[in-house]
């Protein structure tokens, strides 16, 4: 089969990403690698779908700063794409709206097509030309052929699959249609089991056919949690995240500690470690005591 003959995939990644680091990138290139080796499929392009303010997790910065960063992160890419549908929604939204707003647009581009006498069978349209939720307009928007249906699948590491376990964390009838009518590419991580994982599952096992695992064998720890404390300790990052991404943070003055320059917080902080030694002290007197050893 041809590569053009092949079902096209769209990857969609769902997050905060605060903020994105090259780990993030690197996703996409290891699912797409992957899939092309399966000889099933056609990669044509990939999406980043940062999450809205409305999540509300704690230490989380506007979508604003966070599209910016992917917008200056996603320069170095020529198939994957910031979308700011999601992010722009004023409430949290469920991944599976997400999957289906975009799986929705992608049929609906593709339908037109068919339907238009004017379009050669396989012209090639520009998607953010149909979808105009990018930022700034610094960079041409990849183009992907949309002259056939696509299929629009979760690109996600193993922590996602996992959470799938966690209970009323996710509505059973969400995970069955994210990877029975979507699909998930999953990165692996060192430690985790996802086929232990999935066998454990039966809603997983049921839709065992439409998991894609994917093993990093370059193993690379990097996480936005650490990075955020590198930068609060003002550690470097530099070749963990862009170049472009960095300056921006240092620019706008990201991620830095709210008490650095707060003389009361140092003196806060030494009273308490010295209250922390001092506990510790009387603990193992008290125990002496106790024990007859004093």
């Amino acid at each position: 089969m041809m590569m053009q003959d092949k079902p096209k995939v769209v990857l969609l990644a769902c997050g905060s990403f605060n903020p994105i680091t090259n780990m993030h990138l690197r996703m996409f290139e290891l699912a797409r690698d992957y899939l092309h080796s399966t000889k099933r499929y056609q990669v044509i392009g990939g999406i980043i779908s940062p999450v809205s303010d409305g999540y509300g997790k704690k230490g989380l910065l506007t979508a604003k700063h966070r599209c910016e960063m992917l917008q200056r992160a996603l320069q170095t890419s020529d198939w994957i794409r910031l979308d700011t549908w999601e992010s722009d929604q004023t409430t949290w939204t469920e991944t599976r709206k997400v999957l289906q707003h975009h799986q929705n647009l992608f049929d609906s581009i593709v339908n037109g097509n068919k339907s238009s006498s004017n379009l050669r069978k396989k012209q090639k349209l520009d998607y953010d030309k149909i979808n105009a939720n990018t930022i700034g307009a610094k960079v041409s928007s990849p183009t992907w052929d949309l002259s056939q249906p696509v299929q629009v699948k979760l690109l996600c590491g193993a922590d996602l699959l996992e959470s799938f376990g966690v209970p009323k964390l996710w509505k059973d009838e969400d995970i069955a249609d994210i990877v029975g009518n979507f699909g998930l590419v999953v990165i692996t991580r060192k430690g985790s089991n996802p086929q232990r994982f999935i066998y454990e599952s039966d809603v997983l096992t049921k839709y065992q056919w439409n998991i894609h695992l994917v093993t990093e064998w370059i193993t690379n720890d990097i996480s936005s949690t650490k990075i955020r404390r590198a930068l609060r300790r003002g550690e470097s990052v530099r070749y963990l995240l862009q170049d472009a991404v960095i300056q921006y943070i240092k620019d706008q003055k990201l991620y830095q500690d709210p008490h650095k320059d707060d003389p009361t917080h140092a003196v806060a902080e030494i009273l308490y470690m010295m209250g922390r030694v001092l506990g510790c002290v009387y603990k193992n007197s008290r125990n002496l005591e106790l024990t007859g050893n004093v």
